[in-house]
């Protein structure tokens, strides 16, 4: 009713002041029309004034001369009637005058001679003026007949300073004919009016006093001239105005009506509708195609999405642990699953803060960052350690939520969270398992170079990868840390042992050991380990290996992995690598690729090529692509990473590769508009040169963020290093993605995940690539995409080869798909 009142309101305003406008334009044209209407009659007015001074002078004249003829002035004396016939009587007609009179010096009329109209002879003696002249005046009669008379007198020889000697009048009466033809002169009206007072003459303009013989007015001659056209416009446009104010008075009136019905009695139903809850008129008015309909469709499906929103609250209430704070962090709600986790009752919740259930072991640093992301309003998430009531800890994947009123200020928090107890637990047994705690590979490149006669040995597993196959990846983790265990039994302090890559470990002897005694040691330990096998849970497994020695200060890791390869074609236990058997061939290889990467580096022979990050489950908003390096040699053949990435380790020159591949994969994400994901070791990111490059970058293209992602190996243990924690927390403040890479090739140390808080994990190709035929490698491929999804990690299937494989990886629900069955690495000027 309120909006009606006030719409009816607005429509009156809104009325008045348009009639006062039409109104003040009506006046103003109105007042102009006055103004031309009044210009017009004075000038009318003089043009009358000077058609009867024009009438009037051709008589005055005529009267003037006959009364200087001395016929005429002879006539007064003889009244010869006669002359008076032949000279006097014809000026009627020549004249247009209606009478002639002649008087003696005593005033007595002696001569008359007139057209049979009625008239008034005036008395001259009241024409007393000592020396006469020549008179004009007039008389109304009692029928209100205007008689005009010219009289002038006669003067004996002309004499005019004596007594006149008679008088000479002419009578003209103003009959119905001569005003019609003076009218159609002037095309103005005239009445005749009796006399009027000063008052009146004021009140009524264009007046012609009447004069009688003693200039007494006898009455007014009234001027009356309205312009035909001004009066037709007049009278045309007071027409309109009417009928105008007519047509708007309906208009509104109509206009009215029509709203009452589309608008405010729709309305009114709105608002009772929603007032009372009853939603028919509501559903039914939505299928109306008008502004009306629309707005009862948006509330129709605002109450389904509040509707909605309900279940969903009360699904999340079901199956999630959600609290609510004030600003402060007092607890104003709590659900069942909260209390059953925190073994808290609901009263010694609310009203408390939410530090009861923290535990001492979060610093107070991860709160001061948790609470600088929710003051500014944004959402937090992260994984919480807390602390039951009965002292019992407990883990939950948490995301807090700011509810901001209208001024953007925190009302409140919603905390959801979900419990993944669990799942530390099992990271907890997965840690415990894995106890190799071996050096890697970039430390024994180290040990070697620092050596001056190192002597080296590499031994894998024969048959390792069937061993996962066989009794799963457990039993084969089992396998490696029992043979780790052995082999550092046996060996004495002069050894130390390195582990490379899965199955594959490493003997380096730098101290005083000749290398005959080197290679007795190592063929003893080799016979003992192949002789014994391992006992696993009280079961006897045979297992085999295989080992490559070599020696000497030049290319020895080179020359113990020619000698390794050899033992696994020739299927020896063990080899020792000799220049005379032709293994310097296979160094002059190595050499020779020594040559050809610093060729590459002083020519700029280093590209890189881009490979298509695919989605699986959606269009992402842009494509993504993971850089790759690649040498061009002096061929222009195309040289993968593979053949000389450990060799620009040994020479020293990988973080210039490093660096080169970071600037390349800026510049592509520039170009092509894309997000881009880059390779880095532990040592790139130990390095103060590339990690300062890297952020430097970053921070100078702030629109990239979000855009670029980093990739990690697994198998680096990058998760104890506080440096490496220290450049991701500060490469994710300048918008940088986290990926752990070739994961499911390591260890699979889950903790590893939780504690860097990647983005995504790519799970290792060796495992994706027999997903359709290997049934333990599609389930361990399940058990990590779990893993990742409870945890909000995305997921990228490496090694897509073929179209079996990618629908195995479509079934798991991954994320993302890379391999050469979706597109193969390409220069980005082919992109």
């Amino acid at each position: 009713m309120k909006l009606t009142k006030t719409y009816t309101l607005y429509t009156f305003l809104i009325l008045v002041l348009t009639v006062l406008l039409m109104m003040g334009v009506w006046f103003g044209i109105k007042t102009d029309e006055h103004r031309n209407i009044l210009k017009e009659q004075w000038s009318a007015f003089e043009r009358y004034q000077s058609v009867l001074e024009l009438e009037s002078r051709l008589i005055r004249k005529t009267v003037c001369d006959y009364a200087a003829l001395e016929a005429l002035q002879a006539f007064i004396v003889s009244n010869d009637t006669a002359w008076g016939h032949s000279h006097l009587e014809p000026l009627l007609k020549r004249l247009d005058v209606d009478a002639i009179l002649l008087f003696n010096a005593r005033k007595e009329l002696i001569y008359r001679f007139d057209t049979s109209v009625t008239y008034t002879i005036p008395d001259l003696h009241r024409f007393s003026t000592p020396m006469p002249a020549f008179k004009e005046f007039f008389s109304l009669d009692a029928q209100t007949r205007l008689n005009q008379y010219f009289l002038a007198p006669l003067y004996a020889h002309n004499a005019s300073d004596e007594h006149p000697i008679g008088f000479f009048m002419i009578v003209r009466q103003w009959d119905q004919a001569f005003s019609h033809e003076i009218a159609k002169l002037t095309r103005a009206q005239t009445a005749i009016i009796p006399p009027l007072s000063d008052k009146e003459q004021l009140e009524m303009p264009f007046l012609l006093p009447l004069k009688a013989l003693d200039d007494t007015t006898v009455g007014f001659l009234r001027f009356e001239y309205l312009p035909s056209a001004l009066l037709f416009m007049t009278e045309l446009q007071t027409v309109l105005f009417t009928a105008g104010s007519v047509i708007l008075l309906v208009a509104f009136f109509l206009f009215f009506l029509l709203t009452r019905k589309t608008f405010f009695i729709p309305i009114r139903y709105l608002s009772k509708a929603l007032k009372t809850k009853r939603y028919m008129y509501i559903a039914a008015l939505s299928k109306q195609k008008h502004e009306l309909g629309e707005i009862a469709r948006l509330i129709v499906e605002h109450d389904q999405q509040s509707l909605h929103l309900n279940r969903y609250t009360e699904a999340v209430d079901e199956i999630a642990i959600v609290s609510k704070t004030t600003p402060k962090g007092i607890i104003t709600y709590v659900n069942d699953a909260f209390v059953n986790i925190s073994g808290y009752t609901k009263e010694e919740l609310i009203g408390k803060p939410h530090n009861i259930v923290r535990h001492p072991d979060n610093p107070p640093q991860f709160f001061y960052d948790m609470w600088q992301t929710l003051k500014h309003g944004r959402t937090w998430k992260g994984i919480l350690k807390n602390l039951r009531k009965n002292g019992q800890t407990y883990y939950v994947k948490s995301a807090i939520i700011p509810m901001l009123n209208a001024k953007g200020e925190v009302e409140e928090f919603i905390a959801i969270r979900y419990d993944i107890t669990d799942l530390f637990e099992q990271m907890e047994h997965l840690k415990k398992e894995n106890v190799l705690d071996l050096p890697g590979r970039k430390m024994l490149f180290e040990s070697v170079e620092q050596c001056l006669d190192p002597h080296l040995a590499i031994l894998n597993i024969c048959g390792f990868r069937d061993i996962n196959t066989m009794h799963g990846q457990a039993f084969g983790d089992s396998v490696l840390q029992l043979l780790c265990f052995k082999i550092k039994t046996a060996l004495t302090q002069c050894f130390q042992l390195f582990y490379l890559q899965s199955d594959e470990f490493a003997l380096l002897c730098c101290k005083n050991l000749s290398y005959d005694d080197f290679l007795q040691k190592c063929d003893t330990l080799l016979t003992r380990l192949n002789d014994e096998g391992l006992i696993i849970a009280g079961k006897h497994y045979a297992i085999t290996l295989r080992m490559g020695i070599a020696n000497g200060v030049d290319y020895t890791y080179n020359r113990a992995e020619i000698a390794l390869e050899e033992a696994r074609k020739s299927h020896k236990a063990l080899v020792v690598y000799d220049d005379n058997e032709g293994f310097s061939k296979k160094l002059q290889g190595d050499i020779e690729w020594n040559e050809t990467l610093r060729d590459a580096l002083i020519h700029n022979r280093f590209t890189v090529f881009l490979q298509e990050i695919v989605p699986l489950n959606d269009t992402a908003e842009r494509k993504k692509y993971e850089v790759l390096i690649r040498l061009i040699d002096h061929n222009g053949t195309i040289i993968a990473p593979f053949h000389f990435l450990d060799l620009a380790k040994r020479m020293h020159v990988y973080h210039q590769l490093t660096r080169f591949v970071i600037q390349e994969a800026i510049q592509a994400a520039l170009e092509l508009h894309c997000d881009v994901s880059i390779n880095l070791a532990k040592e790139d990111i130990l390095n103060v040169e590339i990690a300062s490059f890297l952020l430097s970058t970053l921070h100078y293209y702030p629109m990239l963020k979000k855009r670029i992602t980093i990739e990690l190996l697994e198998s680096e243990g990058i998760e104890n290093s506080p440096e490496v924690k220290a450049f991701l927390q500060t490469a994710r403040a300048e918008g940088c993605l986290l990926a752990i890479d070739d994961f499911g090739s390591g260890y699979s140390n889950f903790e590893y995940l939780l504690q860097l808080q990647v983005d995504f994990i790519k799970i290792d190709g060796s495992l994706i690539k027999n997903i359709d035929t290997d049934s333990n490698a599609y389930e361990t491929v399940k058990a990590i995409v779990t893993f990742a999804k409870s945890l909000g990690i995305q997921v990228v299937a490496e090694f897509v080869h073929k179209h079996e494989v990618l629908t195995r990886v479509k079934e798991l629900g991954i994320d993302f798909a890379q391999g050469y069955y979706l597109h193969e690495p390409a220069p980005k000027t082919k992109l």
